[in-house]
């Protein structure tokens, strides 16, 4: 048995969070959103497939697209903390810190997206997302870089980063067998996703978190 690359870090081996702590900025996929309902029937899906041990599957209310990755309290090493920012700071300076750049860069409103396919690997299973046409690409990609330089840091893949929707984590990697159903499962969700036309998601916001199943509007207590 394989556990996922995240078993240790975001989760334990039993598929409970771990403690997690970091910022980022998200839009939210609510149920107002017609992705949402989309990211439900993959849901349903992987456990209709018998996926349900091997995935730990996000709860709906906190779907969201991944604008701009943040800081995080476990990768304080040079290429994933901003220089300006003392690696033995607390998260709740990273918060305001992380908070202040990108209220400088400013944040940009709704922003037309489209499912482009579904992956799963040895981290998670996510619904790749492009932007519906240039002008979206363009402004979510000076906002990311308008921000990157506020911050005084550009993560790596930062020019190459895929925004996209998490679904779930993985627990147990498919082997054998399961990985075959698990590429059957794939070809039937990216038919799934080909089909849905562009959606507008909600307005990106700064989100605080300690694990991966919950993120605030407000600051949290560290």
């Amino acid at each position: 048995m394989t556990y996922g690359k995240t078993i240790g870090i975001r989760f334990y081996e039993d598929g409970s969070a771990r403690r997690f702590d970091g910022n980022t900025v998200v839009a939210d996929v609510t149920p107002e959103v017609p992705a949402y309902q989309v990211m439900r029937k993959l849901e349903s899906m992987v456990l209709d497939a018998g996926f349900g041990d091997n995935y730990i599957l996000l709860p709906a209310d906190s779907y969201h697209m991944t604008v701009l990755q943040g800081i995080n309290d476990q990768n304080r090493g040079p290429d994933r903390w901003p220089s300006a920012l003392p690696l033995d700071a607390t998260m709740e300076q990273a918060d305001a810190y992380f908070a202040d750049a990108v209220r400088r860069a400013g944040l940009p409103g709704p922003v037309r997206m489209r499912f482009q396919e579904l992956t799963a690997g040895a981290s998670c299973i996510v619904a790749r997302l492009l932007p519906a046409d240039e002008s979206q690409e363009k402004i979510l990609r000076d906002f990311r870089d308008r921000t990157a330089k506020e911050l005084g840091h550009f993560i790596p893949g930062h020019e190459t980063y895929r925004f996209h929707i998490s679904l779930a984590y993985t627990r147990v990697v498919p082997e054998g067998e399961d990985a075959q159903r698990l590429a059957e499962l794939k070809q039937e969700c990216n038919a799934l996703l080909a089909a849905q036309p562009p959606f507008e998601t909600t307005a990106p916001y700064i989100a605080y978190f300690k694990d991966m199943l919950s993120y605030s509007h407000v600051p949290i207590p560290r």
